[in-house]
């Protein structure tokens, strides 16, 4: 014979509570553990001590759970429930999950109270308030879901919640979860099912840690403070299903309980906020994940991920990756991340600690650890630059082989400033300054003669020969002078410079040079030296010649 849901007005609920860790037989946390005695020994050492070769992890956060703090622990020989009571005590409670032991700091304990249900077609919905045990406090911000059908709500400020359930046909396992109390369970019995056996939910635990993206600038303008409570309430239990599909943030087809679940397809018309991505996430406006995102992500704005991005992610102005990131990242703006490996793109600027693969910005790139290849349009920051800098204005480096820009300054590159004379009777100081293999060259010139007075210089060149006693260099420059328009020349130069050392700092060289210069006053500007071929006066002078230049050259490291 049936037996028939009761109301919730007269024992509407055959309510009981119990803790979460409780629901399961015996597991790891039954498991006998002996340990000698212990003395001065920080908490963190021995819950490492105690998971040792055990085939789990404790997980727990550390600004609750006080890790660096040193114990005395006598010898001890039983359950671990057992040791991890005596080396924390009763306001911590410990959920068992595969692969960890989660250690959770709950002082306190909730109850529900007023619990009604009322039948609307064949859907329920269930209300009721939720209260501090000790205090009979209402509890706002605590998160009522059932892990199996993915059915949440969040109380009010007055603990109040209501939660809308589908065709429920089997018994509903609903759970409190609130920070610093331990998880409540209470069981709504079904039409037929008297059974009270727990049944497997879908949440599983992610021990790895992530980014508290809710707290961002962006998380705080676009995720609701009941979704942010949620993420906090829930911590690292999560759910993996095949799609969601978002309006915004909390208007989807998961409701509040969007943040705690993995999806393999996450399509959000204006923008989304899940607990991440294993496929594909693409958005109007903005896609927000607190954990990883693999495979294909794009987003009409941005993309704010708390964990690690594997594959591409395409945004109109910015990328940003708390963890590590490796396949493709392009954007308009900015590409930000902690690691990674692969191509970024953006239109202004990126920025990683350490880097595996090409970084191309179209103002600076930016690596505060070891870097691929950098190209960008002002400078390009690394400590250890392993492959190419190319800037169009200088290169940052602890090493690096190719810096090439016109100023570059790398802490054990070779830098130097010459003093010299050419065949133009242009007395200039040069300073060059670069990397192993290559380096750029600034300099100020001043005319002897001619109308003319100041000039720059600018240009890249690259190491050929060094040994104990002599060096050689190639160049290639350019010179503009200052001045009157119509007097002012360029001059192209392509020089070899040997050069002998007379000391540990100082060279002195001789340097052959082939040249172009170009003036648009012919009467002003004689073409000096040897010169190749003859000269073009049909707008002004341009002609090649041979020149000599030679100087005197300071160098340091």
């Amino acid at each position: 014979m049936a037996v028939k849901r009761l109301s919730l007005g007269c024992l509407a609920f055959m309510l009981f509570f119990f803790n979460v860790n409780q629901l399961n037989a015996q597991g790891r946390l039954e498991d006998r553990i002996s340990l000698d005695q212990v003395n001065d020994k920080s908490i963190g050492e021995i819950l490492e001590l105690s998971s040792k070769d055990r085939g789990f992890f404790f997980s727990y956060n550390s600004n609750l759970v006080p890790e660096d703090s040193l114990v005395n622990l006598p010898s001890y020989s039983g359950p671990i429930r057992g040791m991890l009571l005596k080396l924390l005590g009763s306001k911590y409670e410990f959920i068992e999950t595969p692969g960890y032991i989660v250690i959770r700091y709950a002082p306190n304990k909730l109850y529900l109270d007023d619990s009604n249900e009322t039948e609307l077609g064949k859907n329920w919905l269930i209300t009721g308030r939720v209260k501090d045990l000790s205090s009979d406090e209402l509890i706002a911000f605590a998160s009522v879901y059932d892990q199996r059908l993915l059915t949440s709500a969040v109380t009010d400020k007055n603990g109040y919640f209501e939660l809308r359930v589908k065709n429920p046909d089997q018994s509903l396992m609903l759970t409190i979860s609130k920070e610093n109390y331990r998880d409540t369970t209470f069981m709504l019995l079904p039409t037929f099912d008297l059974s009270a056996k727990k049944k497997k939910g879908i949440f599983e635990y992610y021990g790895t840690s992530s980014e508290n993206v809710e707290e961002t600038f962006l998380g705080r303008m676009f995720i609701g403070f009941r979704q942010r409570m949620q993420g906090i309430n829930l911590g690292g239990f999560f759910a993996e299903m095949p799609y969601q599909v978002s309006l915004v943030p909390g208007l989807s087809s998961h409701g509040m309980l969007n943040s705690q679940i993995i999806n393999h397809v996450s399509l959000n018309v204006w923008g989304g906020y899940t607990a991440g991505v294993d496929g594909v996430e693409l958005a109007g406006l903005f896609n927000i994940n607190k954990k990883d995102v693999s495979f294909v992500q794009a987003a009409g704005l941005f993309n704010l991920v708390g964990g690690n991005q594997k594959g591409i992610q395409l945004s109109g102005l910015s990328n940003k990756v708390f963890g590590t990131a490796t396949g493709f990242q392009a954007t308009g703006l900015s590409n930000m991340t902690h690691e990674f490996e692969g191509f970024q793109v953006a239109g202004l600027f990126n920025q990683a600690t350490d880097v595996k693969g090409i970084q191309i910005g179209g103002l600076f790139n930016w690596s505060s650890g070891d870097t691929g290849v950098q190209i960008a349009g002002l400078f390009n920051h690394a400590k250890n630059a392993k492959g190419m800098q190319l800037a169009g204005l200088f290169n940052v480096a602890d090493s690096s082989s190719f810096p090439i820009g016109l100023v570059n300054l790398i802490k054990f590159g070779e830098k130097s400033f010459s003093f010299g004379i050419d065949e133009l009777d242009v007395g200039s100081i040069t300073m060059r300054t670069g990397g192993q293999h290559s380096y750029g060259l600034v300099g100020l010139g001043y005319h002897l003669r001619g109308s003319q007075r100041v000039s720059i210089d600018g240009g890249l060149g690259i190491h050929l020969i060094r040994t104990g006693g002599f060096a050689l260099d190639s160049e290639l420059a350019g010179r503009v002078s200052l001045g009157d328009i119509n007097t002012t020349y360029n001059l192209a130069t392509l020089r070899l410079i040997p050069a002998v050392n007379l000391h540990k700092h100082w060279r002195v060289f001789v340097a052959p040079s082939i040249n172009y210069l170009f003036s648009e006053d012919a009467e002003e500007t004689d073409i000096p030296g040897w010169g190749l071929g003859k000269p073009d006066y049909s707008d002004g002078v341009l002609g090649g010649y041979v020149g000599l230049s030679a100087g005197i050259q300071f160098v340091f490291i």
